[in-house]
C-alpha cells in the first residue's frame, strides 16, 4: 500500500492531545501512534491505528476553523473491527492542513456545506433534483451545485464510487468535482461555474467537439463506467467561447458496467432504444446518445424533429424511427452518424468511432449551417454549453 501513499503530516488527538501519524493514501486514510506495536490484538490496534475508508458514504469530514484559519477536522467513520460509527477530532498545524484538504477534496464526504457557501439563484429544480448557482463565502467564486435527495443507501454508494473514481482518474473533458457534501437527507456536488458559447458551430469545430466527448466516453468505459444520459445539457464549457475547456457533467444516472444494465433511464430523444425495450445493453448506449448530440451539431436540428408529444417521442425513439437532416450531405459525416444511432449488434465503441475517416480528413460542407446551436428547440434543453443546462 506504500505505493499508493499520497501525504503524511503529524496530528494531535484534541481530546488527549497526543501526537499521532497522519498517512493519506488513494482510498484509505490511516492515523497511527508511531510507537504502535503491531502485536497488539484487534481492539488495541484499533484503537492505536485507525484505518478510515475514505470512499464510503458512512465516512464524513468536517472542517475546524477559527478567524477562516484551519485549525482541525472531525472525522466521522466505520470501525473496521466493531462495525459502529465513530467519530474522533484531530488537530494540526494550519498549512499542512490546507494541504490535506486540497487532496480530499472530491475524495470524500464533507459536511456543513451552508458553513462555505451561499446561495444566489436557482437554475434547474426537479422532484428529487436541484441545481443552482452558489458563491463560495471565503473566495467569493461562483459555483455550479447540484443537490440530489438521498433515496436509496446503496445508489448513493454506487454514486460515490463512480464520482470518486473520476476524480481519481481524470481526464481533461470530463468534469472534476471539486467537493462532495453530505446532508441529513441530501448528497451535494459542487463543481465549477461554467460558461455559454455565443455563437454558430463550423464543421472543423463539431469535429473537434465530437473527438473529445468520443475520448471521454473512451476514458469512462476503460473505468467500466456508463454514462446512460449523455445530452447537450450534459455538455458545457468551462471557459467561454473556449471549445478546449469542453466537458462531460451529471452522472446520476452514471453505472459500472453489468450493474442494472437493464434500467430504463435518460432522456428521450438521446436514449438508445435498446434501454426504451427493456433489453440488456451495454456502453453502447452512450454511443448512440453521442450519436444524437453528432446530428444535433451537425445540422442543428433534434435527431426526432416531428414529434407530437413526449409520449410520442418515446415511441418513435423505441423504434428508432429517425429521421436524419438533409442537411447531412457529406458522405463521411452521414456514415458515421449512422453507424452511432444503428444498431446495437453494429454499433462502433468509442474507439473504433475515433478511427472512422471522418476524422482522418478535413470535410467541406456544400452550404452553411443555416441554424445556430444555440438556437435548438429540444424537449427540456436550452442553450447547449451552458452551465445551467444540466
Amino acid at each position: 500500500m506504500n505505493r499508493d501513499l499520497v501525504y503524511t503530516c503529524d496530528v494531535s488527538n484534541a481530546r488527549n492531545n497526543l501526537s499521532r501519524n497522519l498517512f493519506l493514501y488513494k482510498r484509505k486514510l490511516v492515523i497511527n501512534n508511531a510507537n504502535q506495536d503491531h502485536s497488539n490484538t484487534d481492539i488495541e490496534l484499533e484503537q492505536r491505528s485507525r484505518e478510515i475508508e475514505l470512499r464510503s458514504h458512512l465516512t464524513t469530514i468536517s472542517w475546524i476553523y477559527n478567524e477562516n484559519i484551519i485549525k482541525g477536522f472531525k472525522v466521522s467513520y466505520q470501525c473496521n473491527y466493531s462495525m459502529t460509527q465513530k467519530s474522533i477530532t484531530y488537530l494540526a498545524d494550519a498549512q499542512k492542513l490546507k494541504q490535506l484538504k486540497q487532496l480530499l477534496d472530491g475524495q470524500v464526504l464533507y459536511t456543513d456545506f451552508n458553513n462555505y457557501y451561499q446561495f444566489k439563484s436557482s437554475l434547474i429544480q426537479k422532484e428529487d433534483v436541484q441545481i443552482s448557482k452558489y458563491v463560495q463565502t471565503e473566495t467569493g467564486e461562483l459555483k455550479i451545485v447540484k443537490m440530489a435527495k438521498i433515496n436509496d443507501q446503496s445508489k448513493l454508494q454506487q454514486d460515490l464510487k463512480i464520482v470518486f473514481e473520476l476524480n481519481q482518474q481524470k481526464y481533461k473533458s470530463i468534469l472534476e468535482i471539486d467537493e462532495v457534501y453530505k446532508d441529513s437527507n441530501e448528497i451535494i456536488f459542487v463543481m465549477k461555474y461554467c460558461r455559454e458559447r455565443n455563437n454558430a458551430l463550423e464543421i472543423e469545430e463539431t469535429k473537434y467537439i465530437m473527438k473529445r466527448l468520443l475520448k471521454g466516453v473512451k476514458h469512462l468505459h476503460k473505468l467500466g463506467i456508463i454514462h446512460r444520459d449523455l445530452k447537450l445539457d450534459n455538455i458545457v464549457l468551462e471557459n467561454q467561447n473556449d471549445l478546449k475547456s469542453i466537458k462531460i457533467i451529471d452522472f446520476g444516472f452514471a453505472v459500472e458496467i453489468g450493474y442494472q444494465t437493464q434500467v430504463r433511464c435518460g432522456t428521450p430523444g438521446y436514449i438508445a432504444p435498446e434501454i426504451l425495450n427493456q433489453e440488456d445493453y451495454d456502453e453502447l448506449v452512450d454511443i448512440y446518445s453521442l450519436g444524437s448530440i453528432f446530428h444535433s451539431l451537425l445540422s442543428g436540428q433534434k435527431l426526432y424533429p416531428e414529434y407530437q408529444d413526449k409520449q410520442h417521442l418515446i415511441f418513435l425513439n423505441k423504434l428508432n424511427k429517425v429521421k436524419v437532416s438533409s442537411k447531412i450531405m457529406d458522405i463521411e459525416q452521414r456514415q458515421l452518424l449512422l453507424l452511432m444511432i444503428g444498431h446495437k449488434k453494429h454499433r462502433p465503441s468509442a474507439s473504433l468511432c475515433l478511427k472512422h475517416q471522418f476524422f482522418r480528413k478535413g470535410c467541406i460542407i456544400p452550404h452553411p449551417i443555416e441554424n445556430q446551436v444555440k438556437q435548438l428547440c429540444f424537449p427540456n434543453i436550452k442553450n447547449p454549453f451552458k452551465s445551467k443546462s444540466f
